[in-house]
């Protein structure tokens, strides 16, 4: 059955050196005409305020500092999660972390990164309430350095996965990192019934624990967004962590009380979004 209606979200910014994306090439105008002529409702949003810069709070180097302790801290119960890595590597990673932050401790006090972070962090959880808003089945959310070459194909290809008779609660899009580097290939499993449907050879995989590849790219599906905003709302504001690490966060607790399963998330390789800002060496993955 076709979806009844997707919403597709772009964050970005009015200095990005991807500002393009905002306009009528851009991926998501692009994506909702192909959507659309497709026989999909779409509704979207392209947000390029600085949020946080327009009604935020003071910031300080003390919040500096416990920003980056959460996030190594973060960083260790999300490795001790994916049950993937031996005590040791384990400890050695996060000990070079905490030596890392002692050895800068002037530059982790800065104030400039945490309010970059608030304004990515802002601008996406602004597009969850939309998206939620909007009632759409499905909600895309986007960054401004998300590019496809064939925006047909994700769209055929992204139409074809809502369709599944038991359609995932969220789906990675794009590959930033290599799956390997963030340590979750034990957990994926080829799925033999849900297909990548375009022009490309691209293999679905299903995650034995929800995971995410940064959130450049991501697909949900709208009623499990809304447990995720409940569960951002329901946190503290601080100490503030990057949206990635808050997301797997919320990710975990999610994980706990039922309410994502094993094979719920999904994850698609080669990914069918690039993004620019980011380029990896995926030999050997």
């Amino acid at each position: 059955m076709t979806p009844r209606s997707v919403f597709v979200g772009l964050v970005s910014h009015p200095g990005s050196q991807f500002c393009e994306s905002q306009g009528p090439k851009g991926l998501v105008a692009r994506l909702v005409d192909t959507l659309e002529a497709a026989g999909v409702r779409c509704s979207s949003q392209i947000n390029t305020r600085n949020l946080f810069d327009e009604a935020g709070f003071l910031l300080t180097p003390v919040m500096a500092r416990a920003s980056v302790r959460a996030e190594i801290q973060l960083e260790g119960e999300w490795f001790r999660f994916l049950k993937g890595e031996t005590r040791l590597r384990h400890f050695s990673r996060i000990l070079s972390r905490y030596v890392r932050f002692a050895l800068s401790w002037r530059k982790n006090s800065g104030t400039r990164e945490l309010r970059r972070l608030l304004n990515i962090e802002y601008s996406h959880v602004d597009l969850y309430r939309t998206a939620i808003a909007s009632g759409s089945d499905w909600s895309i959310i986007l960054e401004d350095d998300a590019f496809t070459p064939d925006q047909g194909e994700l769209a055929l290809g992204l139409k074809c996965l809502f369709e599944e008779e038991k359609p995932p609660k969220f789906v990675n899009l794009s590959e930033s990192f290599p799956l390997g580097d963030l340590g979750i290939s034990h957990l994926l499993t080829e799925s033999s019934q849900e297909k990548w449907i375009g022009a490309s050879t691209r293999v679905v995989y299903q995650a034995e624990r929800p995971a995410t590849n940064t959130v450049c790219a991501i697909v949900f599906h709208t009623n499990f967004l809304a447990k995720i905003l409940a569960d951002f709302d329901a946190q503290p504001t601080q100490p503030i962590v990057p949206i990635d690490w808050k997301l797997n966060d919320s990710l975990m607790r999610l994980w706990d009380r039922g309410e994502i399963g094993p094979n719920e998330c999904w994850f698609v390789k080669p990914a069918p979004i690039v993004q620019l800002s980011m380029v990896h060496d995926h030999a050997g993955d």
